[in-house]
């Protein structure tokens, strides 16, 4: 019965997408607007712009990769708290909440505990944790309020992006190009103990022709799990600051500070590990500078440190048979990192930007065993855009990595994109992306000190296994095709974009204890990341609709599909929902009664999980059924004569029906010896209903 209330609710989510896109489409067939060129246009008045596609910023419809760009407008109106809730709106993206503080995130394919397919950037700098190669998506290191646009592209990003943009990029801008005098006020409380506070203030001089700005925010915020019937919670504190000196296209100078720390728990193979005493700080200058008027440079710095600690929450068992507990661990690394841009307008149809990037990162450790406590990465790279004729323009880049520990990578795009009228695009393209092996995955080995007498050969294995030296870059060829159209005077916009990418050297865990005189054999057990010498094929489709009407209302639907084929085994990969649809509208006036409701659908899929008492066997499959997630936000927005305005309100994020998991998990044993008592794996998804309170001075 729960089954099919999905499926129902599923399939008119997606009839509803679809027959929007026909309707529409159909009705406004043949409008066009004359062609503009587009270096005339005012960048800062469009809504179709975008940046992160080719590293400079163009008009979407020229963009060689598919892109979704999420204003603030559509920021403050949904209703999300976190980044992550957010990007359930983008087609074809996977969001599963694993655990509050680790939410899963990924595109296309092979969305799982690893967590590491998506790269996210912050004004530019990569928000990654050294040790997993994974993004902690709710202890990012901005405030959701100050977020002013996201930028996803979809796809391979390695040609621009180095390492780990394999799915998709994700690129978040915190500081606004039009500088703002204000004071910021958020403060939410609601069920399951959430509790999101912040406050920021931000002001602007005038210095001749240039504009001297700064901003400083902080806050905290926190939720407790649904799934953990101890009293640990996810608590997160952060607080950011910069400083912009801005002077028109000449020049362009800023320097950005922060922290974000706090504690919670998030998933691996063997198990939950919580995280204590984390913490995150950083400094990052940026440079933009205009030489002439065809030669612009762009620079930028930074320095970052991530620690914490890092404790087990389960034993290592097989075979009911407890055989060790993992050590206690304490993590802390170092990065600078400085990257060079240069962009040379060689004439007014040809773009060349080329650049190069140098990583360097020094690790600490405690009860970790390392091949090496440091790590250097290097890259250069280089594109051309050229407009041959008005109506076309073709793409090519190529980029070059290399790593102290890893094998080199190159990385090519070639796209073509041809607008025969100014409100139609359609492409073509080719790229070729690569994840390099995590330190966790490729170097980390273990130092056991509390281990079961019978099996002392544990101390040994672990010292050798685990961490894999010899593992290759994981790697993705794609071969995609788009469309991208506007009708109805600009107001209904609408994509759909296909795309067929092979998966090749994907690195998974190998856990294998065979039995000997009733009793697991470790000497030739084997507990180790290896590649897939098969590899995944994904065939997909995802299409974009969003329908302006005018005033305060709005729109939007998407939906993604996939087939998902093992290439060993030759079946359908089960581990992978078929259909991803989504739909919302908003009501949002400047003032008085708002409305903003969005409709998340996933279709049933299996994932495996490793059962807790024998985490050491394979996984067994969980079956998770169609699902409906809702997230929307009503409040009452008013403002005063003297420029001040407040808004509150409810916001809600709950299941469609009963509560469900959106990943596999399973309840934790009463009598197995723990912290807590959890369930394990996949937090359990329950209604949350928060009010929130909004002003601005």
């Amino acid at each position: 019965m729960a089954g099919a209330f999905g499926d129902n609710i599923c399939m008119r989510i997606l009839l509803t997408a679809v027959g929007l896109a026909i309707s529409f489409s159909a009705s406004a067939a043949g409008q066009t607007q004359d062609i503009q060129d587009f270096d005339e246009l005012d960048l800062e008045s469009l809504l179709d712009v975008v940046f992160t596609a080719s590293k400079h910023q163009q008009s979407i419809f020229w963009s060689p990769q598919p892109a979704t760009v999420l204003t603030r407008e559509d920021i403050q109106a949904s209703g999300a708290d976190n980044l992550a809730d957010l990007l359930r709106r983008v087609p074809g993206f996977d969001v599963y909440e694993l655990k509050p503080s680790f939410p899963l995130v990924g595109a296309r394919a092979m969305t799982d505990d690893s967590n590491n397919l998506v790269l996210v950037l912050v004004d530019g700098r990569e928000a990654m944790i050294e040790l997993t190669g994974y993004t902690f998506w709710a202890g990012l290191s901005f405030d959701l309020e100050e977020v002013e646009r996201v930028e996803v592209i979809r796809g391979p990003g390695s040609t621009l992006y180095g390492a780990n943009a394999y799915a998709a990029v994700v690129s978040i801008t915190t500081v606004a190009d039009k500088p703002q005098t204000n004071a910021d006020v958020v403060m939410t409380a609601g069920e399951r103990g959430l509790y999101r506070f912040f406050g920021r203030v931000r002001d602007v001089y005038q210095l001749k022709d240039a504009d001297l700005s700064f901003g400083a925010g902080g806050g905290v915020q926190g939720r407790l799990s649904a799934s953990d019937r101890g009293d640990r919670t996810l608590a997160i504190h952060r607080a950011h600051a910069y400083l912009r000196y801005h002077r028109g296209d000449d020049l362009d100078l800023s320097l950005h500070a922060g922290s974000v720390g706090g504690e919670g728990l998030v998933y691996v193979y063997a198990g939950d590990e919580r995280i204590t005493g984390a913490l995150n700080y950083w400094v990052m200058g940026k440079s933009g500078l205009a030489l002439t008027d065809a030669l612009r440079l762009k620079a930028q710095l930074y320095y970052t440190r991530f620690q914490c600690g890092l404790n087990m929450r389960s034993g290592m068992s097989a075979y009911d048979i407890w055989i060790a507990d993992f050590p206690d661990m304490h993590w802390d690394s170092q990065t600078i990192d400085g990257q060079l841009q240069v962009d040379l307008q060689v004439q007014d149809d040809l773009l060349l930007i080329g650049g190069g990037y140098v990583h360097y990162t020094v690790l600490d450790y405690e009860n970790l065993i390392l091949s090496s406590d440091t790590e250097v990465r290097g890259a250069v790279f280089g594109q051309m855009q050229w407009n041959p004729f008005e109506v076309l323009q073709l793409t090519g880049g190529l980029r070059f990595d290399l790593n102290d520990f890893s094998e080199p990578a190159l990385s090519p795009r070639a796209a073509v994109v041809l607008r025969p009228w100014s409100d139609h695009a359609f492409r073509l393209s080719y790229a070729q992306a690569f994840r390099k092996p995590s330190h966790y995955e490729s170097r980390v080995h273990l130092d056991i000190q509390k281990y079961n007498p019978a099996m002392p050969e544990v101390v040994d294995m672990l010292k050798v296994q685990m961490g894999n030296e010899n593992l290759r870059n994981e790697e993705v060829h794609s071969i995609e095709a788009g469309w991208r159209g506007r009708f109805l005077e600009e107001r209904l916009r609408v994509s759909v974009d296909l795309f067929f990418s092979m998966y090749r050297d994907t690195i998974f865990i190998v856990s294998d204890v065979p039995l000997r005189m009733g009793v697991p054999d470790l000497a030739n057990s084997t507990f180790q990341y290896r590649n897939n010498p098969d590899g995944l094929d994904a065939l997909g489709a995802e299409t974009e609709i969003s329908w302006h009407l005018g005033g305060p209302w709005s729109f939007w639907g998407s939906v993604g599909f996939r087939h998902i084929s093992d290439r060993g085994e030759g079946d359908r990969a089960e581990a992978e929902p078929v259909l991803r649809a989504n739909l919302g509208g908003r009501f949002v006036p400047d003032k008085g009664l708002l409305v903003d409701l969005a409709f998340h659908c996933v279709s049933a899929f299996t994932v495996g999980i490793v059962d807790p008492s024998n985490m050491m066997d394979p996984p067994r499959p969980f079956d998770l059924g169609n699902r409906v997630l809702v997230i929307g936000r009503l409040g009452y927005r008013a403002k005063t004569r003297w420029g001040m305005s407040f808004e509150a309100g409810l916001k809600l994020r709950a299941p469609l029906g009963a509560p469900f998991r959106e990943y596999a998990g399973i309840p934790r044993p009463l009598g197995m010896p723990s912290d807590t008592e959890s369930d394990y794996g996949g937090e359990l998804f329950v209604r949350v209903v928060s009010l929130y309170l909004e002003g601005s001075f």
